[in-house]
């Protein structure tokens, strides 16, 4: 009786994806990458994303070589994949791509598409003026929000030049609670300005609950 055949049946790598990047969903892409490139990094692996298939020659076919960058291909493929949304995986999880190719796909893709949203972040940013029938502690969210989206696209504005810009956006009915605000004495933060248009936005609030008569005498405290 012929004697069993031992075949060696190679195993594939275990790889630790501990600290993998949250998934991405089409927003925040260079955030993404950034973190995905740390995380290669640290597990070694960031020449997947770098170096394409060796190819052999007639007089070096680079067997080894190629064995073990098709191993570290299909671990950081792999990765990739892990670290995209379940929309995205469907997309990009074909074979055909190796872990450099979709990179660049995905580079190619999300990279334009953010290079557009900033520009419009910007001009919606510079463009934006505050109106006299809605809140201005909301209004000014608003604007924290859009400097948000700039600092994510790595355009973060000083801290100094964010609150004057709230202020030059203020509606016409708060120019001169602005103008103090402008003459305040020592660094205004963003903090302090969040405070003061909230305590402003109460005074007001109270001030137009109050029967008319009322009003007068408080103007006439003021004025004292």
């Amino acid at each position: 009786m012929a004697e069993p055949i031992s075949v060696a049946i190679p195993i594939a790598p275990k790889v630790d994806l501990t600290g993998l990047p949250d998934k991405f969903s089409g927003q925040f892409f260079k955030r993404w990458q950034q973190r995905m490139k740390i995380w290669l990094t640290m597990k070694g692996l960031l020449t997947v994303i770098q170096v394409t298939r060796p190819e052999p020659t007639d007089t070096d076919p680079k067997t080894a070589e190629i064995a073990q960058w098709t191993e570290r291909d299909q671990i950081g493929r792999g990765a990739i994949l892990s670290a995209l949304s379940n929309t995205l995986f469907d997309v990009y999880c074909s074979d055909s791509y190796t872990a450099k190719s979709l990179w660049d796909e995905l580079d190619r893709k999300y990279n334009t598409e953010e290079q557009g949203l900033e520009k419009y972040s910007v001009s919606k940013f510079m463009r934006y003026q505050m109106v006299e029938d809605r809140s201005v502690a909301e209004q000014t969210h608003e604007i924290i929000n859009l400097e948000h989206a700039l600092a994510d696209a790595e355009m973060k504005l000083p801290e100094k030049f964010l609150v004057m810009s709230i202020v030059d956006k203020f509606p016409k009915s708060w120019e001169n609670f602005g103008m103090t605000l402008k003459h305040q004495k020592g660094r205004l933060s963003l903090d302090d300005l969040m405070i003061a248009i909230s305590i402003e936005e109460e005074h007001r609030n109270q001030t137009h609950k109050m029967p008319v008569e009322h009003q007068s005498r408080a103007n006439l405290i003021i004025r004292e």
